[in-house]
């Protein structure tokens, strides 16, 4: 038998010493794996995120992709306005025969 401790939230644990796969934790019913697959995780690839207790991967930043797009499409849509703001306002004070 083994000993360890959950990682959602630190109970001890007994597992057989060939036990690996996915397991749920008896205190707070949090899964979490164990074995051949959690042995090979290094622990600086991942962080523990306190409001959620559960492991995610310092390297993914799939929820940044939406933000991401949106600001630059807004981006863009502004140098368009700015642009069309500009070369009105230089009409305008030229007017519109160009006459400067």
């Amino acid at each position: 038998m083994i000993e360890i401790e959950c990682p959602h939230c630190n109970g001890d644990i007994e597992l057989d010493d060939d036990d690996s796969g996915l397991f749920n934790c008896p205190y707070c019913d949090q899964e979490f794996l164990w074995g051949q697959e959690s042995q090979i995780m290094d622990d600086n690839t991942q962080i523990m995120d306190d409001n959620t207790s559960e492991y995610s991967s310092k390297s993914d930043y799939s929820h940044l992709v939406l933000p991401s797009i949106l600001i630059s499409v807004l981006l863009v849509i502004l140098v368009f306005i700015f642009a069309f703001i500009n070369s009105y306002s230089q009409a305008m004070s030229c007017g519109w025969q160009n006459t400067c």
